[in-house]
């Protein structure tokens, strides 16, 4: 473990010196955008005209600034920002506009769910309640947040090793502990697209690639390592303590006059005495899956082999694979190369043929729905993409830009073609060839959805959710806490410590049986009332081995690390505000949550200064009622409207990822994070049913007096005027005349015109 804490050091450094070298890049001008665009478009112009094709019309600003909200900001424009681009007489305004939502946080929310279908992202991991999720979840936030150009984002994943709290990319490997074979399969398929499962059985069926070259590629990566505890020292002083007794053996065996049967008799009854497991379970008890896992290490002298069921001509069972490469140049590996760096390199360098061919397919079919090769993960010897002249100058831009990925989707949002109008066809790969004269129309993916309704019923629908990142950090930093407790902690005064707890704990156990079996006795007697009379004693005895773990261990082990970072009077701050799980059996688990050192996070805020936010941010909201024109007797509603929407309705990135079963979110079709890009895109009848009953789409969320949607059309002054309004709130167009005249004979109000245009495919689809 020290060995990483030193590597983590010395990582940091670099990386400072790569993120700093990165952001002094200066972005391309708007004149050189526009240009690569030009060239985008005279290329697509050559590539119809061969097939006897003419470019699709130019679409309307009104379609335009739906468009390019939903593909770059992840949702619709709001009202406001509707009929601002649309009243605007800037001569330039898309380009503007598109240069604005690359630059905003939306951006930001909407890439990060894309990259979480991409890299199967959970904030939970099964069965743990651990760092890495948080970690990880922040550090591709992070690195979105500042613009890190795309190669440099993989080699940090595919090179990352360390503490989560240090390096969150950890969480790419720790994604898939312990199976380093698929792990690899999933990285050549998503960032070379290059499918090779298959290989890892037997040769591939249907590619040229044989189990053997699985093998050695696989071999750069096999020495990682999930780091699932912090228990060096107590382990090293009970491995102390077994030598002592093995040395002991060894002694007795050899000045013995039976052949070493007493002294064999000797050692058996002190190696069961020492009772390895209860002390290591004792240990260990307080953390609960605090530290499961925490870091990512290398084992240098991992080695890896054909496996026993090896049946191919070109290798045998238990051969040594050593790493190489699937195509290209070898990097170097000389004595202490970190191999998984080396494959780092070698995966995410320009010269790597499908590396940037595959981004470029991505990002493309980000914006047109159809990638230049499809599938863009399934890339073959000689597969020629549907436009390779297109493609070839779509990956020399790349590499010009130096994977500048905002610089690269402005680009393509420039071109006339993707600001054309739909193609309205289906795509089925292999057996249409696609000449991009427009976008296809696609339906909104789930995150869309949710997010475009998010903005119609929350007044500040990109904000951050504040909340739940103080929680993430502290998750963070109490994990970090814990691990550093132990590790700074006296291993022999630690197993010390599980002795003397060890007979408590017998005693405890030695109680538990007796309430055990009188709570079998009053179940047989069918006595209720002594049935529930023992259950509390049971819980009583889970209490008391609870505080008793707290009081002899947590607090001397958390105490010395306090005082070792801040001096010998250090006391450690308890988060009275923190509302623990009133289960005793989590109550070690959970005192740790309540506890804090400095230097590890922010300190826990008092109820005082917790009460003195709530004031205030009351006060911001009722003056934003009153900028939005709600009179004074209805601030209080607004208020509450707010303080639930920012609390519930929040931008898909901002909620657990997936959201849980039964949610609007995984109703629409969002991907489970099991499988890479796993949405489903189907229609589906619970979907029409959760945006008609939903509360989010009801007189709680968008209908409400105090919604975004509602302020907008309620402030119009006429029928005409509202109607007018609810069109231009979620469709981002006025409504034509015959809309307006089929209208206007019903005797609909405008809430029933809003509740329907949302359950139209118009709303639905991004056209």
């Amino acid at each position: 473990m020290h060995t990483i804490s030193f590597f983590i050091k010395a990582l940091a450094a670099f990386l400072c010196v790569v993120v700093s070298a990165s952001t002094l890049l200066a972005a391309p001008s708007s004149e050189e955008i526009k240009k690569a665009a030009v060239e985008i478009d005279t290329l697509l112009a050559a590539h119809w005209k061969s097939a006897g094709l003419k470019p699709n019309n130019l679409i309307s600003d009104e379609t335009f600034v739906r468009r390019i909200y939903l593909d770059l900001a992840g949702r619709i424009p709001t009202a406001t920002e509707t009929r601002a681009f649309l009243d605007s007489k800037q001569p330039d305004k898309r380009a503007a506009l598109i240069n604005d939502l690359l630059s905003r946080e939306s951006y930001v929310s909407h890439f990060y769910n894309f990259w979480a279908d991409i890299l199967r992202l959970k904030s939970h991991f099964v069965n743990t309640a651990n760092v890495v999720p948080a970690a990880y979840a922040k550090w591709i936030k992070e690195s979105l947040r500042a613009n890190k150009p795309y190669d440099q984002f993989v080699r940090e994943m595919l090179s990352a090793r360390g503490f989560a709290w240090d390096n969150g990319a950890v969480g790419y490997y720790l994604r898939d502990p312990e199976m380093p074979l698929d792990n690899m399969a999933l990285t050549t398929r998503v960032f070379l697209g290059t499918r090779i499962e298959c290989a890892q059985c037997h040769d591939h069926p249907f590619d040229k690639w044989k189990q053997t070259e699985f093998y050695h590629l696989a071999a750069y990566t096999y020495g990682n390592k999930g780091v699932h505890e912090a228990f060096g020292g107590a382990r090293d002083a009970i491995r102390e303590r077994e030598r002592v007794i093995l040395d002991d053996f060894k002694r007795e065996k050899a000045a013995s006059k039976d052949g070493g049967k007493a002294a064999e008799e000797r050692k058996k009854e002190r190696m069961d005495a020492m009772e390895y497991r209860k002390i290591v379970g004792i240990i260990k008890g307080p953390v609960g899956q605090l530290l499961s896992p925490i870091a990512l290490e290398r084992k240098a002298d991992a080695v890896l082999k054909l496996p026993f069921d090896f049946k191919q001509a070109d290798g045998k069972p238990g051969d040594v694979m050593g790493p190489r490469p699937l195509f290209g140049t070898a990097p170097e590996l000389s004595t202490g190369t970190d191999r998984a760096e080396a494959f780092a390199r070698w995966a995410t360098s320009p010269e790597n043929p499908r590396f940037t061919r595959v981004i470029v397919n991505r990002l493309w079919k980000k914006m047109f729905g159809v990638a230049l090769t499809e599938p863009l993960d399934d890339l073959r010897e000689g597969t020629d993409g549907m436009a390779p002249a297109l493609e070839a100058r779509l990956v020399k831009l790349m590499i010009d830009l130096r994977y500048d990925m905002r610089a690269f989707l402005g680009v393509i949002a420039n071109t006339r073609a993707y600001q054309s109008a739909v193609v309205p066809e289906e795509f089925h790969p292999g057996e249409t060839t696609w000449y991009f004269t427009g976008p296809l129309l696609r339906r909104m993916t789930a995150e869309q959805v949710w997010d475009s309704i998010v903005a119609l019923a929350n007044h500040e629908p990109d904000a951050r959710d504040l909340a739940r990142e103080t929680r993430d950090e502290r998750r963070i930093a109490v994990s970090h806490l814990v691990a550093d407790a132990y590790l700074n902690f006296d291993g022999n005064k630690l197993v010390d410590m599980a002795y003397a707890r060890l007979q408590a704990e017998k005693e405890l156990e030695a109680r538990e049986r007796e309430v055990k079996e009188a709570l079998v006795v009053a179940k047989r007697a069918g006595d209720k009332a002594k049935e529930l009379e023992l259950r509390r004693k049971e819980g009583a005895l889970d209490r008391e081995r609870g505080e008793s773990f707290v009081r002899d261990f947590i607090m001397p082990v958390v105490t010395q690390l306090a005082q070792k970072k801040a001096g010998p009077d250090a006391k450690v701050v308890v988060d009275e505000n923190y509302k623990m799980n009133p289960n005793p059996r989590v109550m070690s688990s959970e005192t740790w949550r309540r506890l804090y050192v400095p230097g590890y996070g922010p300190a826990p805020k008092t109820r005082a200064q917790l009460d003195a936010d709530a004031k205030a941010e009351q006060q911001r909201l009722a003056s934003l009622a009153t900028k939005l024109g709600y009179a004074e007797k209805d601030s209080a509603s607004f208020i509450a409207h707010c303080e639930r929407a920012n609390a519930e309705w929040v931008r898909a990135s901002e909620l657990d990822s997936p959201a849980p079963r039964g949610h609007f979110l995984r109703t629409m079709g969002q991907s489970d994070r099991d499988f890479v890009e796993n949405a489903n895109p189907n229609a589906a009848i619970p979907q029409a049913l959760a945006l008609m009953n939903s509360d989010l789409v009801s007189t709680k969320g968008v209908l409400s007096p105090f919604s975004p949607l509602m302020n907008f059309v309620n402030r119009a002054a006429t029928p005409e005027a509202r109607t007018e309004a609810a069109f231009l709130a979620l469709l981002s167009r006025k409504p034509t005349a015959a809309e307006m005249a089929t209208f206007s004979k019903t005797s609909a109000s405008t809430e029933d015109l809003i509740y329907a245009l949302l359950n139209t495919k118009q709303f639905m689809f991004i056209q």
